[in-house]
């Protein structure tokens, strides 16, 4: 599960993330619970019975996820003011709450039993902020411009200006609730903590940082004839928290005259639904109602916390776009692309290596190399095949029937090259699964040695579930099972 929240790691909360492809989520640490409350001090007398009585009317203990899972309504005043702020605008009431749980942090309680293809949560279109809604703000400005300006652009945008001066805004209720840091994203992790990260993850978040950097040198350039819009000059923290803000919680409305990546919205209130694989929900823009609505497929009772569905996406994505991880997450899987394209093979030239790559190029199978638990990919097969024929001379007849074998292979024809060739595929397989498993172990005692934080829990359990997954195939190699 997942939540999200304005907290950072040292106020030991996750912060909350939303859906992308599916309607909203939040980021928080999935199997992990708040840290133990302490025990009394020496000379302070204990809450009697009655104290404890009324505690327990706002603390409730769920059982969930074969463990016991604690609750407690949020009833400060910000969280009023918003809810004021949300019945001013049109915001119908729903059965949920805002309520902190002890395994994801903030998220969303049904104050009543909610049925099975019931509307969640309704969010007007005056409350969605769009690339549409913003047009009389920034469209002619825009147009001025000249230059492409995306959707997550002009809401970061947007957000980071309303961020300068909120109180004057007229949304000061809802910004007030969004997250101040962002310390669990990876984008944001100090170098050390980083080079942790497995390195997909790490070419993941280096895209996802010039992406920033792009979208931020892009708005300076269209503030230069727009700088009436700002308080003060926009720094790049600034808009890098605005445009966090816009991707860890956008949601996507129905395109069909806009593309995806300008079909994003931010629906306050309905961001404060957490994430979890198995929950079953359903989002549409209702064009009668003028409203986008949230429906569950899944019933819960009273007290439970209601849940969202990002879509099928595994761990290192959901860390690197939303900032947490979710506990046995189905999705997941350990990509060996650069593990695999670094393994040596007795017997192949450097000449070799290159024009086997460059085969792999022509299939179409270069890359996405998985492993999945108890699965190995059909890719990953395939290019072990070709990285075991040897020796690779283009130009011996010997090695043009491999490959033409090979060939039959990949579309299907034959089930394996030669028999010699398929005995030697297991052995190296666990070659490359011992060279992920030494990595994942050295990595995991770095983290050991750590200030356990949620980001570091995070990065301990995607390593986890990384050795997990290749002790899997190592059981299946050991056990004769076919790849």
């Amino acid at each position: 599960m997942g939540s999200k929240d304005g907290r950072s790691d040292d106020d030991k909360v996750s912060i909350k993330s939303v859906s992308r492809q599916t309607p909203m989520t939040t980021p928080s640490p999935s199997s992990f619970v708040l840290p133990p409350k302490s025990s009394p001090k020496p000379g302070r007398k204990r809450k009697g019975k009655t104290s404890r009585l009324r505690k327990m009317k706002q603390k409730k203990v769920l059982e969930g996820d074969h463990r016991s899972v604690e609750s407690a309504i949020i009833k400060d005043q910000e969280y009023k003011e918003f809810l004021a702020w949300l019945k001013s605008m049109g915001c119908p009431k729903t059965k949920l709450t805002l309520a902190e749980f002890s395994n994801t942090g903030r998220g969303m309680m049904a104050t009543k039993d909610i049925k099975a293809g019931e509307v969640i949560i309704e969010v007007p279109e005056r409350n969605l902020v769009t690339l549409k809604s913003l047009q009389a703000n920034y469209g002619a400005r825009i147009k001025r411009f000249g230059k492409p300006i995306n959707s997550h652009m002009i809401i970061a945008l947007h957000i980071a200006l309303l961020l300068q001066a909120p109180e004057k805004s007229g949304w000061f209720p809802y910004l007030r609730m969004l997250p101040k840091k962002f310390d669990t994203m990876p984008v944001r992790y100090p170098l050390d903590q980083f080079e942790l990260l497995p390195q997909s993850a790490q070419a993941h978040v280096k895209k996802q940082k010039a992406k920033i950097v792009s979208d931020y040198n892009c708005t300076v350039d269209f503030l230069k004839s727009n700088n009436d819009l700002l308080t003060h000059p926009l720094t790049y923290d600034e808009y890098e928290l605005a445009w966090l803000v816009v991707n860890t919680r956008c949601i996507y409305l129905d395109a069909k005259r806009q593309s995806v990546a300008d079909n994003i919205a931010l629906a306050p209130m309905l961001d404060f639904l957490n994430h979890t694989h198995d929950a079953k929900t359903e989002g549409n823009f209702d064009t009668k109602s003028k409203s986008y609505k949230i429906r569950t497929m899944l019933p819960y009772k009273k007290g439970e916390q209601v849940f969202i569905n990002y879509g099928p996406h595994d761990n290192c994505f959901i860390l690197v776009e939303y900032g947490f991880v979710t506990a046995d997450n189905p999705y997941n899987y350990v990509s060996v692309d650069n593990d695999f394209l670094q393994l040596p093979f007795p017997g192949e030239s450097t000449t070799a290596k290159k024009d086997k790559m460059a085969l792999l190029e022509m299939a179409g199978y270069f890359g996405d190399y998985v492993f999945h638990r108890n699965d190995v990919s059909f890719r990953l097969l395939i290019g072990m095949r070709l990285r075991l024929i040897n020796p690779f001379n283009q130009s011996s007849g010997a090695t043009q029937h491999a490959i033409a074998k090979w060939h039959d292979v990949v579309s299907g024809e034959l089930d394996q090259i030669s028999p010699e060739n398929e005995q030697l595929v297991p052995a190296h397989m666990e070659r490359l699964c011992d060279k992920i498993l030494s990595d994942a172990k050295r990595t995991l005692g770095a983290l050991a040695r750590k200030k356990t934080t949620f980001s570091v829990m995070h990065l301990q359990q995607v390593w986890i579930e990384t050795r997990d997954i290749v002790l899997s195939i190592i059981d299946k190699i050991h056990s004769g099972e076919s790849l």
